[in-house]
């Protein structure tokens, strides 16, 4: 009897601790506010995909000399084309720039049941670049979403000119596909409760800024207020746990060495000199794979050149794209 009434207490006692556990979930989704809008500039657009309606924002002007630009931000919670707001005005004074929200971030849609992985966003991205952009353009990716770009110029060569990764994954790390673990983690991701409070906890305020104080930027100064404010914000939009959840259990990664061996379009590396993530050494490997890759190497810098080399970096955008613009006449 003693026995049953242990049981009964602790079911009681996990009943109240997920009961808790909720009631926290609910008050997080409801205090979480509202991310902040019109950072990035240009014009907003809304392209109708098969899995959902994806949020794009675009700049310049369209005549046909221009070259085209599409940036594709990175892949993690809180991700989206804000983190291109320093390079992508000032690039459309030159030439006609596009920057997407993936789907499943930012504003674009994020349905639960979209199987999200790295082939729904390289089709997501070829099919953009086919009905939206309308021309071949230079892809600038970064992160997890560079290995989507590799894939696209390799499987849809027709619709890319040329590449610039930045800190870009697929070599090594975030390459390898998910196992049972993978499979399990992803399943306790899905859980209701127990799922959202890991997703809220790696989210929280705390976790967002000290992933952007020790990871994304080298001077802790970048990891501004506004920055982790936004982050955060778009972190807890509706839905933003599905696609963070399948990326954290693995089923985003792709193996690029092959695809990238094969590349025959300009490629330029932008790599953090102290990026910790994706080491500087994964360059290395993956110029021996394709030796007519250029590196570009930033000191003093993690995982956001863009940002924290912002005049340096959209000088060497320039330069890519004006070459490529000379090689075509």
């Amino acid at each position: 009897m003693g026995k049953l009434r242990n049981f009964w207490k602790g079911m009681i006692a996990g009943g109240a601790g997920v009961a808790a556990l909720a009631a926290v979930n609910a008050a997080v989704a409801r205090e979480a506010p509202g991310p902040e809008t019109g950072a990035l500039g240009g014009e907003a657009g809304t392209f109708r995909w098969k899995h959902g309606e994806v949020f794009y924002r675009h700049a310049g002007g369209e005549d046909s000399a221009r070259p085209h630009v599409l940036f594709v931000h990175g892949v993690g919670a809180g991700a989206r084309s804000f983190m291109w707001r320093r390079n992508f005005l000032p690039l459309a004074h030159e030439f006609r720039t596009y920057a997407v929200d993936l789907l499943g971030f930012g504003y674009s849609d994020k349905p639960a049941g979209a199987p999200y992985s790295s082939d729904l966003y390289v089709e997501l991205l070829a099919d953009f670049l086919r009905e939206v952009v309308g021309r071949p353009a230079a892809l600038v990716a970064h992160g997890l979403s560079a290995s989507f770009a590799v894939r696209v110029a390799d499987e849809h060569a027709e619709l890319v000119r040329s590449l610039v990764l930045v800190s870009p994954t697929g070599a090594e790390n975030l390459g390898a596909r998910p196992g049972v673990a993978g499979a399990a983690f992803y399943g306790l991701l899905h859980s209701p409760v127990l799922g959202t409070s890991f997703y809220n906890a790696v989210t929280s305020e705390r976790s967002v800024r000290d992933y952007a104080r020790n990871q994304l930027f080298y001077e802790k100064g970048f990891a501004t207020p506004r920055l982790v404010a936004h982050y955060y914000a778009v972190s807890h939009l509706p839905g933003a746990q599905h696609a963070a959840t399948a990326f954290l259990s693995g089923y985003l990664n792709t193996d690029i060495r092959e695809p990238f061996a094969r590349l025959r379009r300009p490629v330029t590396l932008a790599w953090g000199k102290q990026d910790t993530a994706n080491p500087i050494e994964q360059a290395g490997r993956l110029l021996r794979l394709n030796p007519r890759a250029r590196l570009e190497v930033f000191d003093r810098c993690r995982q956001m050149p863009q940002e924290e080399h912002a005049e340096r970096f959209n000088a060497l955008l320039r330069d890519a794209l004006r070459a490529e613009k000379t090689a075509a006449v």
